[in-house]
């Protein structure tokens, strides 16, 4: 039995494609920080069995295949959000996937921002936050994300004191 229509279901939005090749290079950059690390571990550690060394260098080089290879298009395909009048809907998640409806009149403020990689990309990533906490939508289109943060701004009444 499927759950209920909400009213956001109507006008789901996805990720642009180029959003994949973004989370590659965000877990690349991740995974080479973990190998200088492991790699100053290593050579520190000199009593440590030659054995355990592979096993611990294997699992590095299987976990970033992984993040690189099979996560971000994984992420890509279970993400999805939409806006009403009411409510701001998001589904995310891998393993465990998860939908997050945020009341319109919960959202305190907006944040959005970018970094040197999502601007190679023309991404953002927009923070909704809430008396609850935060909700991410991380790897909008730039120019999306900004007509995301200005709709959402004018239905939860955000004063703009810019």
């Amino acid at each position: 039995m499927n759950p209920p229509d909400l009213p956001g279901d109507a006008q789901r939005h996805q990720l642009p494609r180029r959003t994949i090749r973004y989370w590659q290079i965000q877990n690349l950059l991740t995974a080479l920080v973990v190998l200088a690390v492991l790699a100053v571990v290593l050579y520190l550690w000199t009593n440590l069995f030659d054995w355990v060394r592979i096993l611990l260098i294997a699992g590095v080089a299987v976990g970033t295949v992984i993040g690189l290879l099979v996560v971000p298009p994984l992420r890509y395909r279970r993400f999805w959000y939409a806006i009403s009048e009411t409510e701001i809907d998001i589904e995310e998640g891998l393993l465990v996937i998860t939908r997050t409806v945020v009341p319109m009149n919960r959202v305190q403020h907006l944040r959005m921002e970018h970094g040197f990689i999502a601007d190679r990309f023309a991404l953002a990533n927009l923070h909704i936050h809430t008396g609850a906490g935060v909700v991410s939508m991380n790897g909008l289109a730039r120019d999306e994300a900004d007509r995301v943060r200005e709709r959402v701004s004018e239905l939860a009444h955000l004063s703009d004191d810019l």
